[in-house]
């Protein structure tokens, strides 16, 4: 097992704690069959390769399914080349929304290597490649949270999180939250009624949504317009939902995350929420 000495030390290797039977799909793939992919087996990232080669073509992430969704660059696909036709959109193929040029590690990078790299660039995962440009596995913050959790640290959720977070109503669109998710560059929103806590969308509860066999058939049909207006309350995650206080160590917010296999917390100090941390924030902290 990998140990918080070892990476203060620079001797672990990013291998030993990365996924290395990594799921890929040639750059072919329309995007909805991406998105389904991705939906079934909850992944975040999914890497594109050549089917004969192996070798690593680009990568897609919940975000740029988001930035497809909400007016970012990839909205350009939508608007200029299918003339918003989103089951046109949905049909073509999947490396028309990829990052093509990626950023990777080598395998011989150290676990503390990968922590600087993920906490400068704010990235949340690394794709691992071979000299010969082959996918040799992905790192990603959780992967790295899971050995830090058990790192000492005198600091408590408050000194991290994110204070007065934006927040959505339950009524609020989703082609209104992709927009907020894009134009702030947030992952995850806190879901708010009357002034308490809810539920929380994320991007991932919308690249769920989108992956699934109802949202095609409804395109199919042509109802574009309310696969858009949807209300967060449709999609959102709202039952058991799970949070700290404001005065949670470090070290047990992330054995939580763990435990549970979440990646945020809101930050509850008793019905008010004060704030939300996540799995970077704590890397960071932990980190350093």
């Amino acid at each position: 097992m990998t140990t918080t000495t070892q990476i203060k030390g620079k001797k672990s290797c990013v291998l030993d704690i990365a996924t290395t039977d990594v799921v890929s799909v040639p750059p072919t793939m329309s995007i909805i069959e991406g998105l389904a992919k991705m939906s079934t087996h909850n992944f975040r990232r999914l890497p594109l390769t050549d089917a004969g080669t192996k070798k690593l073509l680009g990568i897609v992430t919940v975000t740029d399914v988001i930035d497809l969704m909400g007016g970012g660059n990839r909205f350009n696909l939508v608007a200029n080349k299918h003339k918003g036709n989103l089951l046109s959109v949905f049909n073509d193929d999947i490396r028309t929304i990829s990052t093509e040029n990626v950023d990777g590690l080598s395998p011989s990078a150290t676990i503390r290597e990968a922590a600087e790299k993920l906490i400068e660039t704010g990235h949340g995962s690394f794709p691992i490649v071979n000299e010969d440009n082959t996918l040799a596995g992905i790192v990603t913050e959780y992967d790295i949270m899971k050995v830090l959790a058990a790192e000492k640290s005198d600091k408590m959720v408050c000194d991290v999180m994110t204070k007065n977070p934006q927040v959505v109503t339950p009524d609020v669109p989703l082609c209104k939250v992709t927009r907020l998710m894009v134009t702030h560059g947030f992952r995850r929103l806190p879901v708010v009624k009357d002034n308490l806590l809810i539920g929380i969308i994320t991007a991932t509860d919308i690249m769920k949504y989108l992956g699934g066999g109802k949202v095609f058939a409804d395109m199919e049909q042509g109802k574009a317009d309310e696969i858009l207006m949807i209300p967060v309350r449709d999609i959102m995650t709202a039952a058991d939902i799970k949070t700290v206080t404001s005065t949670t160590t470090l070290m047990d917010a992330a054995k939580m995350m763990i435990e549970y296999g979440i990646g945020v917390f809101p930050v509850l100090d008793g019905d008010e929420l004060n704030g939300i941390v996540t799995e970077f924030d704590l890397v960071k902290a932990l980190a350093e």
